[in-house]
């Protein structure tokens, strides 16, 4: 059992994401914040029907990147094939109760949860985009990462989405989800532009 939650497995280990789901060439990584509770679908689990995914982050990223001509069509292995990874802050399926609680202590970088976040470090390293979406994957990521610098920083507001900083690899975002449907393509038109200035996709 996990020491951190209990569970036998976390879904990433569980799906076997770096196996069956690691692209050749890792374009964009993609942290989010957790893959939900112990009743959700994860992420990487391909739905019975792309055309009414239930999954509210996989639904509006795969069609908003789709839109926008970032991966060939709006499935998982579109996403693979175009050099996208996603994983999670937090591995961890927990209540909603305990995110809403972390993510608080994240705005100020004081969620233990995200304090040592070991297994986001080798893709992080490889990306050549990272799209951080969400207080608590922000936390995480500038705790793996000097290039992300612990800032306060209004994610909903202007100039996000968008980099942190010029020249920056990093893309800031609020976590996509069905509160933030409607705003999901505008997210990945900035994200498309934000990865072609920075020439994420030259040699696909």
């Amino acid at each position: 059992m996990l020491a951190c939650c209990g569970a036998e497995k976390h879904q990433w280990e569980k799906h076997e994401v770096e196996r069956k789901w690691l692209p050749r060439v890792l374009r964009c990584f993609i942290v989010g914040e957790n893959p939900g509770d112990a009743t959700s679908e994860y992420f990487y689990e391909p739905p019975a029907s792309y055309a009414s995914d239930g999954v509210a982050v996989r639904r509006t990223l795969l069609r908003g990147l789709h839109q926008h001509s970032l991966i060939p069509e709006p499935t998982l292995e579109g996403f693979e094939d175009a050099g996208f990874l996603f994983d999670h802050a937090i591995r961890c399926q927990l209540p909603s109760r305990v995110i809403n609680a972390e993510r608080q202590k994240a705005m100020r970088y004081s969620s233990r949860r995200v304090e040592d976040p070991a297994h986001l470090q080798p893709w992080l390293a490889e990306a050549r985009t990272v799209w951080v979406m969400g207080h608590l994957a922000s936390s995480a990521v500038a705790n793996a990462d000097v290039g992300f610098p612990k800032q306060r920083r209004r994610i909903s507001q202007t100039p996000y989405p968008g980099r942190i900083a010029p020249c920056s690899r990093f893309f800031l975002s609020e976590y996509l989800s069905w509160r933030t449907e409607s705003e999901a393509p505008s997210f990945c038109e900035a994200f498309g532009r934000f990865a072609r200035e920075k020439g994420a996709f030259e040699d696909a």
